[in-house]
């Protein structure tokens, strides 16, 4: 009997656990919007928010703020979002102007935020839910990513090249290319014509074909049929350059 209480209480616990997704819906979707494109907030910030007239910066904004600047980024996940969570609890009660994560043109447009209290489980909830939402909106923004045995066979199959994008979870440089570039319309559409994308953690993972690693973000692109390396890069590029460099990689792929 006392164990069927226990098992009853756990699964209590779960069925009620708090969401961070509805602490944030409740507490704090009035104000704050969830994705919109890096550019398209460029613009607005460079015209003093006259654009879009936003109330607040984004959700997805304040996702990358937190990974970025608190806690220690090398660190193991549940360390930073612990780290991210103390934040989260003193700047709610105290939310300063001098305390903020925002760079000067972001919060320089926006008035002080007004104090938010929630309990200690929303606090946990919401810390969750705030330093996994970047990356989420990343992979339902992007373009779909495959194993590389399945990129390899979709790639072969389809005459498309397969493209290994190699990250480390707290690279600046990758961030700033999944947010400002892999996104964009015309970089998903000419990912979409001739590649077959695969993302790789390289602080984990190995590369295929005995491929030594470049630093990071780095990209790798293999024929599928000859299960040989074209060509490899590393480092970041705009939307532009980097469109360049697909359409002479699909060049020399089609050789």
């Amino acid at each position: 009997m006392k164990f069927l209480i226990t098992v009853i209480l756990f699964l209590n616990s779960l069925l009620f656990a708090v969401s961070g997704g509805e602490v944030f819906k409740k507490k704090c979707a009035s104000c704050h919007n969830g994705y919109i494109p890096q550019h398209t907030l460029n613009s607005n910030y460079q015209h003093h928010n006259s654009e879009l007239k936003l109330k607040a910066p984004t959700l997805t904004e304040l996702s990358f703020q937190l990974k970025d600047q608190i806690g220690d980024r090398t660190s193991d996940a549940e360390g930073q979002i612990f780290e991210i969570e103390a934040f989260l609890s003193e700047f709610l009660k105290h939310p300063e102007q001098t305390k903020t994560i925002l760079p000067k043109n972001v919060r320089e447009v926006f008035p002080q935020m007004p104090k938010v209290q929630l309990s200690e489980e929303e606090e946990e909830a919401l810390a969750k839910f705030m330093y996994a939402y970047a990356e989420k909106c990343m992979r339902e923004q992007g373009v779909n990513r495959y194993p590389y045995d399945q990129a390899l066979t979709l790639a072969h199959q389809e005459g498309k090249i397969v493209l290994i994008e190699g990250f480390l979870p707290y690279c600046r440089g990758c961030i700033w290319m999944d947010r400002n570039v892999m996104v964009e319309p015309e970089v998903k559409a000419a990912l979409n014509k001739d590649f077959v994308l695969v993302k790789m953690n390289l602080l984990t993972e190995k590369l295929p074909l005995g491929i030594k690693r470049l630093g990071t973000p780095s990209f790798y692109f293999i024929d599928p049929k000859r299960k040989k390396v074209i060509d490899m890069f590393e480092g970041t590029g705009n939307v532009e350059a980097f469109l360049s460099l697909l359409k002479s990689i699909k060049k020399r792929g089609a050789k």
